[in-house]
């Protein structure tokens, strides 16, 4: 499951960027109509959706022998 999102995540990052600087620097002449807003808004939804989950893994994942410090049983 993390190479998942870690592949999403790239993948979304690639795309948000790609359309970003093509913007600024019109490499490719795109329409921007609706339809390629909701697909860009949908790239910068699962940007940020696997984004923050990469990061509340990392946050709780710990190792299953690790012990809590100054807890007292």
């Amino acid at each position: 499951m993390k190479h998942i999102i870690t592949f999403l995540f790239i993948v979304s990052l690639l795309v948000v960027g790609f359309v970003s600087l093509n913007y600024m620097w019109n490499w490719v002449v795109v329409d921007y109509t609706q339809l390629s807003k909701v697909a860009i808004s949908i790239f910068v939804f699962i940007f940020i959706a696997t984004g923050l989950a990469m990061v509340f893994s990392a946050a709780y994942a710990r190792p299953k022998n690790q012990t809590d410090v100054g807890k007292k049983d």
